[in-house]
Order: C-alpha cells, then sequence, then structure tokens
C-alpha cells in the first residue's frame, strides 16, 4: 500500500471549493457525468487512494450522481415536449384594382389645354373655316 505523503489528512473542502466543484460537476453533460461517476467508484474501491483523499472523492460522486439524475430528467422532460409550433403570420391578401394614373394638377390642365387647342389646329390646317 502505498504511504500517504500527507501525514495529516486534507482539510475538508471550503465552500469555495466545493461551491467550484459543483459548478464543474453541474456544467458536464450526461455522457461525462457517468464518466465522472464510474472513475470515482473505482477510485474508492482502489486501496491504493489516499485516505486524505477519500471524503473528497465521496463528495464529488454524491454531487455529480444527484446532477446526473437531474440531467437525465431534464432530458426526458425536453424529449416528452412537443416542439414549439412556429406561427406564421399570413397577411390577407386584397384586391388591387388599375386605379387611373394620378398627375400633378398642372401637368392635368396643361393636357386639357393642348388638347383643346390641338383641335382647332386641326381644323385650321386643313383649311375647315
Amino acid at each position: 500500500m502505498i504511504k500517504d505523503p500527507i501525514a495529516v489528512p486534507l482539510e475538508p473542502f471550503t465552500r469555495e471549493e466545493e461551491a467550484a466543484l459543483f459548478d464543474k460537476l453541474d456544467a458536464l453533460s450526461v455522457p461525462q457525468l457517468e464518466s465522472y461517476i464510474g472513475s470515482a467508484n473505482n477510485s474508492l474501491q482502489n486501496r491504493a487512494l489516499a485516505p486524505s483523499w477519500r471524503p473528497r472523492v465521496e463528495i464529488g460522486l454524491q454531487h455529480a450522481e444527484i446532477a446526473l439524475v437531474r440531467e437525465t430528467a431534464a432530458a426526458a422532460l425536453r424529449a416528452e415536449a412537443p416542439p414549439p409550433v412556429e406561427v406564421v403570420a399570413v397577411a390577407a391578401k386584397t384586391r388591387k384594382t388599375k386605379a387611373a394614373p394620378v398627375t400633378e394638377p398642372a401637368e392635368a390642365a396643361e393636357a386639357a389645354d393642348t388638347a383643346e387647342s390641338g383641335d382647332g389646329d386641326e381644323s385650321e390646317a386643313r383649311g375647315d373655316d
């Protein structure tokens, strides 16, 4: 058996260390959590594991198991929930009628004047007095 080079057991995790470990475990995916849990179980069964590390591995294993259950349940809920339905707004089509081209009042007056004067010019040109 390998002797633990640390004569006194390691201090328990501080709140900051424990929170950092839990944050890292919460960020893992389901396959990564399963791998972590398998590794932690193997480490705990291994007699070469230094006794000062055993409590730390156990804490990580417990939280990893909880995170795995939570992630598995969340994945099951996502699989059961129907995908969100996309609502497409359809604009009502209106019938467009041909409108007379809009001309400016000045252009309309000029067009009317030229039409009237054009009739008179033609008669004069023909000699229809």
